[in-house]
């Protein structure tokens, strides 16, 4: 058992030994790499185009998530209006809490959709206003 553990501690101090040495050669880099006005341009571009795309994705996400929540909430309709039926002409003896449990999970996916949607239509307006 003892042996194992000394392996355990060699190896972690192996990859940390790694990754300092990793990054001091960045460091050293980077200082080599920020005199230059290329490098700077570089590395500025890429940080816009990454918070551009951040906040694309997570627009997107927004929608994306707002419409499968609207499925969900049609999906729960459908679902209590079948059982809606079945009820009112006598083929289920079911309760009509089950409607009403149908009908209340659709109307919590269409708050989930909607909100998600708003979410998303205020970040989209908050970046058009500030620039």
């Amino acid at each position: 058992m003892q042996g194992v553990l000394s392996v355990v501690r060699i190896e972690l101090v192996a990859d940390i030994r790694s990754i300092q040495r990793a990054h001091a050669v960045g460091r050293v880099l980077w200082n080599l790499g920020s005199r230059h006005r290329a490098v700077r341009g570089g590395v500025a571009a890429a940080k816009s185009v990454g918070k551009a795309t951040a906040r694309v994705t997570r627009i997107l996400w927004l929608e994306v998530t707002g419409f499968f929540f609207a499925v969900f909430a049609l999906m729960g309709v459908g679902a209590g209006w079948r059982q809606w039926d079945k009820i009112r002409t006598g083929q289920s003896s079911a309760p009509l809490s089950h409607v009403g449990v149908a009908l209340a999970f659709s109307a919590m996916f269409v708050y989930f959709s909607i909100s998600s949607f708003w979410r998303a239509r205020r970040e989209s307006a908050a970046k058009e206003n500030h620039g």
